[in-house]
């Protein structure tokens, strides 16, 4: 723990999703749960605190590109290696770090700008909610989108063993729902049945059972509650 708040190692796919936070890049649901993990998560934390600092000239407005923007880019690119560098987000991003400022300056302005003809849309308030126990041993965060029903589970300390870890949902009439199992180690992405997104709102409690495979019998817990958290607006 560092200042009560999870350290963690982050690889190269999290320096280019904490990038692409910075830039505003990402869908509604992933930047919520982004959002979450800075909270719990130090070293991502610092890393996107290192990228607003480094694409602080790229965030700004009202600016007119130049009719010869991508030449301008293309120019300022340096060569292409023939070796294979993994995948396009890791190139991208290698690449968009060795460009001059300028260019960069420019780039960015190409992708935060929107069309001055697009309809501003209005969209529901994404819920979020930290899952976590007692002893710190347990934590999760969860983002849900109920624009389309899609929950983004992100596990930063799991371990049930050899069981399963069951994700509930207890909303105010205290009866608690299944929503399945999630993985342990890497995000889980939920869409949420029709007839339970009611469920789903401010306030409610998700919580987190040990089960064995295939998910609780009949519905209903047999573990304890490892980790839970109130849903909460963002």
């Amino acid at each position: 723990m560092y200042g009560g708040r999870v350290v963690t190692q982050i690889n190269e796919d999290d320096i280019a999703l904490a990038a692409e936070y910075v830039l505003g890049l990402l869908d509604v649901a992933t930047e919520v749960t982004v959002e979450a993990r800075i909270t719990v998560d130090a070293v991502f934390a610092k890393e996107v605190e290192a990228w607003r600092t480094r694409l602080q000239p790229l965030l700004v407005s009202d600016v007119e590109p130049s009719p010869h923007l991508w030449a301008a880019i293309e120019t300022s690119l340096p060569p292409t290696s023939s070796q294979d560098l993994g995948s396009e987000k890791l190139t991208f991003w290698r690449t968009l770090t060795g460009i001059s400022v300028s260019a960069a300056a420019i780039l960015g302005i190409l992708l935060l700008q929107k069309p001055v003809t697009e309809p501003e849309v209005s969209k529901p308030t994404p819920l979020i909610a930290a899952l976590s126990s007692d002893n710190g041993a347990a934590s999760l965060t969860a983002s849900y989108d109920s624009s389309t029903g899609r929950m983004v589970i992100l596990p930063v300390s799991l371990d049930t063993g050899k069981l399963y870890p069951e994700l509930w949902i207890i909303p105010a009439d205290g009866q608690a729902r299944s929503l399945g199992i999630v993985a342990q180690a890497t995000p889980t992405t939920v869409i949420i049945p029709s007839d339970m997104r009611q469920y789903l709102a401010s306030g409610g409690t998700l919580a987190i059972t040990p089960e064995p495979e295939g998910g609780a019998p009949e519905g209903k817990a047999t573990g304890p509650v490892i980790a839970s958290g109130k849903i909460a607006k963002l």
